[in-house]
């Protein structure tokens, strides 16, 4: 290889780490952000419990995950088998339980301090990697990202090394197995209707 093209594809090199590196900066800016947010309505003077409150928590995890991307990642090979109809109704539903399970002000109020370890970019694809302190132990979540249409979306967390959709995706297939698509639907909904009602039950 002659100095040419040496000092050419060394330049592409250090210009694609420049890329990255200011798109780490970014996606983490903008996961801190997001930890300022919630963490400034649930530490409010009314705690993060009001009707308000719960919406203003779930706008802000709602706009930063990619809920079809996620639902596709959680029924892995089940996806296929199913219609447009189908898939629709699955990343509804578990849009409402991810804004439900994720907007409850206890999931906060519980960290004393989030440490911000670092950040993974490849082309499309990131993880953002956070350490979470509470009282008495520690958690570590990853946020698996990707790029979709110009933003980055989570599409699914690994908290303490175990992948959420992943997870699911155990669950949900057994659940399949046992009482098939329209059972695991009705399962969730139903689980839906149990956190509304404790959720009234608790006001």
């Amino acid at each position: 290889m002659n100095q040419v093209l040496r000092q050419a594809v060394l330049m592409c090199v250090l210009i694609g780490a420049a890329v990255a590196s200011e798109q780490g900066d970014a996606l983490l800016e903008m996961v801190k952000s997001r930890d300022r947010a919630i963490r400034d309505i649930v530490r409010s003077d009314t705690g993060g419990d009001t009707p308000e409150d719960r919406a203003a928590l779930k706008a802000i995890v709602g706009e930063l995950f990619d809920f079809e991307t996620f639902g596709r990642e959680s029924l892995g090979r089940d996806w296929a088998a199913r219609t447009a109809a189908e898939r629709e109704a699955f990343i509804a539903v578990n849009r409402q339980l991810i804004e439900k399970n994720y907007a409850d002000p206890a999931l906060y109020t519980k960290a004393e301090k989030i440490d911000y370890t670092g950040v993974e970019v490849e082309e499309t694809k990131a993880i953002v990697k956070t350490v979470v302190h509470y009282k008495r132990e520690t958690s570590t979540i990853d946020y698996k990202l990707h790029l979709v249409e110009g933003k980055w979306l989570i599409y699914d967390m690994v908290i303490d090394e175990l992948s959420v959709a992943r997870s699911n995706r155990s669950q949900f297939r057994r659940e399949i197995r046992k009482s098939n698509f329209a059972g695991l639907m009705d399962k969730l909904k139903q689980k839906l209707r149990e956190d509304a009602s404790d959720e009234k039950g608790g006001t």
